[in-house]
C-alpha cells in the first residue's frame, strides 16, 4: 500500500460493509433504500474528494517539475559561464608566466648586447656570435640612464604605473620596464 488514497477507499469499504452487517435501527426500517441512497451519495462524495486531492497532487508534481528544469537551466549557465571565466584565467596566468620566464632572458640579453626593437615588447636581435666572443669593452657612458630618461624617472618617483607611464610617453610597457631594470642594474654597479 504504497499510496494513502487506497488506504482510504479500503477503510471506506470496511465501513461499508460493517455498516451493513449491523441490524438496523427502528427508524431505518421503514426506509432501507434511504440509508443505501445516503451511503452512496456519502461514497461518491468521497470518491469525488480523492479525485480532486490526486488532480492538485498531478498539478503541483507538475510545477515542481517545471521549477526544477529552470534552475537546471540556470545552474548549468552558470557553471558554463564559470567555466569559460575560468579557461580564460587560465590563459591570462600562462601568458604572464610565460611572460615572468622570459623577463630575466631578456635582461640578459640586453646585458650581453642584445638590441631592443621599439616595434615589439620583446622581440629581441641577437648580435652575432663573433661579436660574443671578442671582449668588448663598454664606453664610458656620459650619462647614466636616468639622466637619458629624466621624464621617465620623474613620473616613476612620484609613483605613477608602468602602464601610466608608457601611455604619456608613447613608449611600449616593456620598454620602460626594462629601462627601470636597466637602472637599478646601473645603481647597483656604480654602487
Amino acid at each position: 500500500m504504497d499510496q494513502p488514497w487506497v488506504l482510504i477507499v479500503l477503510v471506506g469499504l470496511v465501513l461499508i460493509v460493517y455498516a451493513r452487517m449491523q441490524p438496523s435501527s427502528k427508524s431505518d426500517k421503514g426506509s432501507p433504500g434511504v440509508n443505501m441512497k445516503e451511503l452512496e451519495e456519502t461514497m461518491e462524495h468521497f470518491a469525488a474528494e480523492l479525485e480532486e486531492q490526486n488532480q492538485a497532487l498531478i498539478g503541483m508534481f507538475a510545477e515542481t517539475k517545471k521549477e526544477h528544469a529552470v534552475q537546471t537551466a540556470k545552474l548549468t549557465a552558470r557553471i558554463e559561464a564559470l567555466e569559460k571565466h575560468n579557461q580564460h584565467q587560465q590563459q591570462e596566468l600562462l601568458r604572464l608566466s610565460y611572460a615572468l620566464e622570459q623577463q630575466p632572458k631578456l635582461t640578459a640579453a640586453v646585458e650581453k648586447g642584445a638590441i631592443l626593437t621599439s616595434n615589439t615588447e620583446a622581440a629581441l636581435i641577437d648580435v652575432p656570435t663573433a661579436v660574443e666572443q671578442t671582449p668588448v669593452t663598454p664606453e664610458p657612458a656620459t650619462e647614466s640612464i636616468k639622466q637619458r630618461y629624466g621624464t621617465l624617472f620623474e613620473l616613476y618617483d612620484q609613483g605613477k604605473s608602468i602602464e601610466m607611464i608608457a601611455k604619456k610617453l608613447g613608449m611600449n610597457k616593456g620598454e620602460v620596464s626594462l629601462i627601470i631594470q636597466l637602472a637599478k642594474q646601473e645603481e647597483r654597479v656604480n654602487a
